[in-house]
């Protein structure tokens, strides 16, 4: 009887083997990269370009290679434009592979929220999609087929995640944005690309822009200072480097000193002064001396240049949080330390306004722990 129970299962089973909601990518139009803008005429709404990953037959025996068609539509919003795309597009149009989202520096400006909704409601997103800013228009870095032997697409998502690696802007996607966009206490930063307007036009990394709620705020950081914030935050990558100016050296060579972070540590701590909130922002660097051409780094002058780095490195982490708070960016997320630690103090601040005000004290240390590999 067992027997023939466990037959008549087997035999069920095999008919609801393999997968019930199949899309068969040979009918899909994939789009790997999607930029978004504000379109000339203000009143059509949103300009998108789509870029699509196909196959192109090349030489003989059946041999193929990818290649991108980009499609252009106009549209009131990101669905419509979506609608638009499907129309146009060989085969369903979808997302489920995008790698990269780029908005318009101008778009941007605006709000950010429902250029994304309808990548946060849709189960099929694909929520590790990069997302951008770019200096100028989102159009003129995607309408390209191949920068150097190289698709575009590829170009941009290689670079965002060298950049990422290097702590030149954060690691950010679509799943983990949502979670800063709506937090009460804490502002966006995004990575920020321009395209370099030498002869080959290559695209490069900027630094970070600066968002007060969910709009860019026309400020951004560059790429040093954007590093140096990133440790700040304790969101740095694998890797790190920074030049410092020596402006007591005679010889022009002598004036740079360059070092690579290899651990980092930041400790944002809040305390209250007759009333007011006091923050400070400590950070430890432990690096290694990558560049200094004055010659042998003996432990007397080791001190010297500790003493150097840690007060230049605190300078400009002083400039990074005027300039968080001249944009009214909240980057560091103390509001919402604020709002864990003395949640019933933060009920009585208006963070977008207050937060400009507050004091807030960083400070740099440096440990010096490697100078060099021969000595």
């Amino acid at each position: 009887m067992k027997l023939v129970k466990v037959l008549c299962i087997c035999s069920l089973l095999s008919l609801t083997a393999g997968c019930w909601d199949q899309n068969f990518l040979k009918k899909q139009s994939i789009a790997f990269g999607v930029g978004y803008d504000i379109a000339e005429k203000p009143k059509e709404g949103i300009h998108s370009i789509s870029i699509i990953r196909t196959m192109k037959p090349v030489g003989g025996g059946g041999q193929t290679e990818p290649f991108n068609n980009a499609y252009q539509v106009t549209g009131e919003t990101p669905l419509q434009i979506r609608d638009e795309m499907n129309r146009i597009t060989p085969g369903t149009y979808s997302t489920n592979k995008l790698r990269v989202l780029a908005i318009g520096e101008e778009l941007a400006k605006k709000d950010l929220y429902p250029l994304l909704d309808i990548y946060f409601r849709e189960a099929r997103s694909n929520i590790n999609t990069k997302i951008i800013v770019t200096e100028g228009k989102a159009v003129d870095f995607l309408d390209g087929e191949y920068i150097q032997g190289n698709l575009i697409t590829e170009v941009l998502n290689d670079l965002i995640i060298s950049g990422e690696k290097e702590s030149h802007i954060p690691k950010l996607t679509i799943g983990t944005l949502m979670p800063i966009m709506f937090c009460p206490g804490q502002d966006m930063i995004l990575p920020y690309l321009s395209i370099d307007k030498g002869k080959d036009k290559n695209l490069k990394l900027k630094g970070v822009v600066l968002f007060n709620k969910r709009k860019y705020t026309g400020k951004y950081l560059t790429n040093a200072p954007a590093s140096l914030l990133l440790l700040m935050k304790n969101k740095g990558g694998k890797t790190a480097q920074f030049t410092i100016n020596d402006s007591k050296s005679a010889k022009a060579i002598n004036k740079k000193i360059t070092i690579a972070v290899r651990r980092s540590k930041a400790k944002t701590t809040l305390k209250w002064e007759s009333g007011k909130p006091i923050y400070h922002v400590d950070l430890t660097l432990k690096v290694s001396v990558s560049e200094y051409t004055k010659g042998l780094l003996t432990d007397k002058e080791r001190k010297k240049l500790t003493k150097l780095i840690s007060k230049s490195m605190t300078k400009k982490a002083e400039e990074i949080t005027k300039t968080l708070q001249e944009a009214n960016c909240d980057a560091l997320g103390l509001g919402h330390k604020m709002m864990i630690q003395d949640p019933e103090k933060f009920k009585g601040y208006n963070w977008d306004e207050d937060f400009k005000d507050i004091t807030i004290i960083p400070k740099v240390k440096i440990d010096i722990v490697s100078k060099g590999v021969l000595y």
